[in-house]
């Protein structure tokens, strides 16, 4: 049995045949996984009886030191010196199971709050869809770290299952079509984003067909609104307020030829209020003026 510190690699002659293991070196958060591969190697020496003697038998001297010495291989040369003065295989093994113990079970409620987070997980209804992807792989990630994979199948259930209600038609489509067991994560981040960016066009497209109809009808109430609704021609109120801004008051009445010959039919007075002739015109404005001539009361200004 040799064991080669710098390619961490140990071998043996099992029947003949020489066999190679790697040598799993420890870390400050590896040690679940470090214990099980070496306990493999152990065995396959046939020295796990260092670390865990069989009762009322005392472990061989050479087996101890062969133990020693690979565990010397596999952990970092700083906390070789904090073991140095142990001379057996077992109290080395115990003393890193006691130091590592601790990470151990901080990894693992690590692990228990991710996956709780995990589980809580859901996308919001504003919120972009590469965004919250983002934080599916992250979560994936850490996991990763701690030792534990979550597969592309738990991934892209909590992604189908979680998104909004907007996506429920893609989703459906997956579900039934797709085997999710075999669908990658991405491939299914992928289709959703396909979907999200074809209903954006046809939302956008959508308003902008909305605006232009309202912007037809809206005109067509702005011109309806100067028109008489009697007769149909520009109401009198228009008429009158396109009089009062066009400084040329004279020309303007005589265009087309004397009022006389006008339809007056949808004129609005502005001294009764009633249709069919001008102000000046209005009989009640006459009857008060005469009315105020009997009354001896020339000299004061008219009220009209």
């Amino acid at each position: 049995m040799v064991g080669c510190k710098d390619k961490e690699v140990v071998t043996s002659k099992e029947g003949g045949t020489p066999m190679s293991f790697q040598c799993p070196v420890l870390n400050s958060t590896n040690y679940t996984i470090w214990a099980i591969k070496f306990r493999s190697i152990f065995n396959v020496h046939g020295i796990w009886e260092a670390i865990e003697p069989k009762e009322g038998t005392e472990v061989d001297e050479k087996k101890n030191n062969a133990a020693i010495a690979l565990l010397y291989q596999s952990i970092p040369e700083n906390m070789v010196l904090q073991v140095a003065n142990f001379t057996s295989a077992k109290e080395i093994w115990d003393a890193l199971k006691i130091r590592h113990v601790g990470v151990d079970r901080v990894k693992e409620a690590r692990l228990e709050t991710l996956e709780l987070d995990f589980e809580s997980l859901k996308m919001g209804v504003d919120e972009s869809l590469d965004v919250y992807a983002g934080k599916i792989s992250e979560i994936a990630s850490q996991a990763s770290n701690l030792g534990h994979t979550m597969n592309d199948k738990k991934l892209v259930r909590k992604l189908l299952s979680s998104v909004p209600e907007k996506f429920i038609q893609i989703v459906v489509a997956i579900e039934q079509f797709v085997d999710l067991g075999a669908m990658p994560f991405q491939e299914a981040v992928g289709r959703l984003k396909a979907f999200e960016e074809r209903t954006k066009k046809k939302i956008k497209e959508e308003d902008m067909y909305g605006k232009l109809l309202f912007s037809k009808e809206d005109g067509k109430k702005k011109a309806n609104d100067h028109k008489c609704a009697r007769c149909g021609h520009e109401s009198s109120k228009q008429v009158n307020r396109e009089r009062a801004q066009d400084k040329n008051w004279k020309s303007w009445k005589n265009k087309g030829g004397k009022h006389g010959h006008q339809n007056k039919d949808h004129i609005r007075c502005f001294n009764c209020n009633k249709l069919g002739h001008f102000k000046h015109e209005c009989p009640k404005r006459e009857k008060r003026v005469e009315a105020n001539l009997i009354g001896g009361k020339d000299d004061e200004p008219t009220v009209l």
